[in-house]
C-alpha cells in the first residue's frame, strides 16, 4: 500500500470514529415536498448574536492541564476594544541546592524571560520598559487563581527598557565566553536586593518550601508603552533568574533559578470598554451589523439559532457555520490580527468548556488544534486574507453534534464563541453580524430525509 493510500485510509478510519460518536437524531416536518433529492441542505435559519464581558478566566491551577502556555505582559489601547492589560506573577524556583549560594559574592543578578511569539501583539517597533518587583507573599500553589488575582508587592528588583525582538537571536557575553542565544529579554536585577538572601542558612537554600517563604516571587509589569502586548515563555529552558557570583574558592560560577509548573505562575488582566466601539455591544439587544470576540479575559459572543424546528423529517448529516471577520475602516490588521483560532463552547455550572465538536476534534487530532485532522473535523481555523474592500477573513466550523443535541433537547440552544486557548492570546476580531447582505453569519444544515 503507498504512502498516499495509507494516509487516505487513516484521514477516513478517523471521520468514521468522529461520526460514530454521536447517533443520528430524526425530526419531524413536512418542510421540503419528497421529489427532492434524498440529501439536501437548509441554510434559512435566523442567527442572534450577543457580545458579552468575561469575568475572569484561570490562569493558574495544580491541575497542569489548566496552567498557561503563554504569558502575557503588556498593555495595548485602542479605539474599537479599549484597553488591555496583563502583568505576570512568578515563583522562580532551586532546581537543586543552591547552597554555593551562601556567602558568596555576586557580580550580577539577570531576569532572563524568553519570547513566545504566539503572544505578541501590537506595536512591537516601539521602545517598552519591563519592571521587576518582590512579591511580600507566598501564593497557595494548592489553589486556582484567576484572571482578576492579585498579590501585594513592594520592592523593585529592576528594569530595563529596549525595543522587542521576538525573533532575534542575541549574543551573551560572560567573561571570556560568547554565545548564540535564542531570542529573550534580560532585565538586570539589583545586586544589594539579594544581600539578605546569601545570609540565610542551609534550608533555604535547599527546600523549597523554605526558600519560597523567604523569596516570595516576582511581579513583571509593563510601563512606557500603551499600544505593546509581550508573549512569555517561563518554563522554556532560557527563562530563569540567573546568579553570576565567586566563592572565596573559585570565580565565575553560574546559578539559574527556574520557573516550573509546580508553583505558581499566573497573570493578571483587566479590560477597561470605556468610550470604545464595543462598550456599545454590552446590552441585552443582540449585534446586528458586527460582533465581537477577544482573547485573554476580554468579551465572549453567544449564539442563537431560530427555525431549527421547521426542519423535515430527517437524519442530520454536518451542520456547517460560516462566519466572517472584517478589518473596520481605521483599524491595522497588521497590529491587531484576528484571532488565529475560534472554537465553540458551552456553559457548565459557573464556567465555559469547549463543546462536543471541538473536544471530538482535539481528541481524534491528539490534542493538537494545529493539527490537519482538526482542521477537517472543527474547523474555526482563520482563512486567507481578501483584501476587499471590505477586508474579509472566512471561519468555518462543524457544529454537527451540537446541532443534534439541540434537537433532542439534550442541550440549551446557546453556543458561545470565543479564542482557541483564550487565557493565553491577545487577539481579538471583529465579524459580520446577521444585517450584512454579502457576509452575514450562515448556518447550513445537511440532512438525509427519511
Amino acid at each position: 500500500m503507498s504512502i498516499a493510500s495509507r494516509l487516505f485510509f487513516l484521514l477516513c478510519l478517523l471521520l468514521g470514529l468522529t461520526w460514530s460518536c454521536t447517533q443520528a437524531v430524526t425530526i419531524g416536518s413536512d418542510f421540503l415536498d419528497d421529489q427532492q433529492d434524498d440529501l439536501v441542505y437548509a441554510d434559512s435559519f435566523t442567527l442572534t448574536f450577543n457580545t458579552e464581558k468575561t469575568d475572569s478566566v484561570i490562569t493558574y491551577s495544580p491541575n497542569v492541564s489548566y496552567q498557561l502556555i503563554t504569558y502575557l505582559v503588556g498593555n495595548i489601547q485602542e479605539e474599537i476594544f479599549g484597553l488591555a492589560t496583563s502583568q505576570i506573577y512568578a515563583q522562580p524556583q532551586l532546581p537543586i541546592q543552591a547552597t554555593d549560594l551562601i556567602n558568596s559574592t555576586l557580580d550580577s543578578v539577570v531576569l532572563q524571560l524568553r519570547y513566545d511569539t504566539l503572544g505578541s501583539y501590537g506595536d512591537l517597533n516601539s521602545q517598552v520598559t519591563l519592571e521587576v518587583f518582590q512579591l511580600d507573599s507566598t501564593p497557595d500553589y494548592t489553589k486556582n487563581y484567576y484572571s482578576n488575582v492579585s498579590f501585594p508587592y513592594s520592592k523593585l528588583l529592576g528594569s530595563v527598557t529596549f525595543t522587542p525582538h521576538p525573533k532575534d537571536s542575541i549574543i551573551v557575553i560572560n567573561g571570556e565566553d560568547t554565545i548564540m542565544s535564542a531570542p529573550h529579554i534580560r532585565i538586570p536585577l539589583l545586586v544589594s536586593r539579594f544581600d539578605t538572601l546569601l545570609m540565610q542558612d542551609s534550608a533555604v537554600f535547599t527546600t523549597q518550601d523554605e526558600f519560597q517563604n523567604f523569596f516570595h516571587g516576582i511581579y513583571i509589569r509593563m510601563t512606557g508603552a500603551n499600544n505593546t502586548m509581550l508573549g512569555i515563555n517561563l518554563f522554556n529552558s532560557l527563562s530563569g533568574m540567573v546568579f553570576y557570583y565567586d566563592t572565596q574558592v573559585e570565580e565565575n560560577h553560574i546559578f539559574k533559578m527556574v520557573f516550573t509548573s509546580a508553583r505558581v505562575n499566573c497573570t493578571h488582566m483587566e479590560h477597561d470598554y470605556s468610550g470604545s466601539v464595543v462598550e456599545s455591544t454590552l446590552t441585552p439587544d443582540p449585534e446586528d451589523n458586527f460582533w465581537y470576540l477577544q482573547g485573554m479575559t476580554g468579551v465572549r459572543t453567544k449564539m442563537k439559532v431560530e427555525g431549527l424546528d421547521l426542519l423535515p423529517e430527517a437524519v442530520i448529516n454536518q451542520a456547517v457555520l460560516e462566519v466572517y471577520a472584517t478589518v473596520p475602516e481605521g483599524d491595522d490588521d497588521v497590529l491587531y490580527p484576528p484571532c488565529p483560532y475560534i472554537v465553540t463552547q458551552e456553559q457548565t455550572d459557573s464556567t465555559l468548556n469547549y463543546d462536543m465538536d471541538v473536544r471530538v476534534a482535539l481528541a481524534v487530532a491528539q490534542g493538537n488544534h494545529l493539527n490537519g485532522v482538526y482542521n477537517i473535523l472543527f474547523g474555526g481555523k482563520r482563512g486567507e486574507r481578501v483584501p476587499g474592500p471590505p477586508v474579509v477573513y472566512k471561519y468555518e466550523m462543524k457544529l454537527t453534534n451540537r446541532i443534534k443535541e439541540i434537537l433532542e433537547g439534550n442541550k440549551e440552544n446557546i453556543l458561545y464563541f470565543n479564542p482557541f486557548s483564550k487565557s493565553d492570546f491577545p487577539h481579538r476580531a471583529v465579524l459580520f453580524g446577521p444585517n450584512d447582505p454579502i457576509y452575514a453569519p450562515k448556518l447550513r444544515v445537511y440532512y438525509t430525509k427519511i
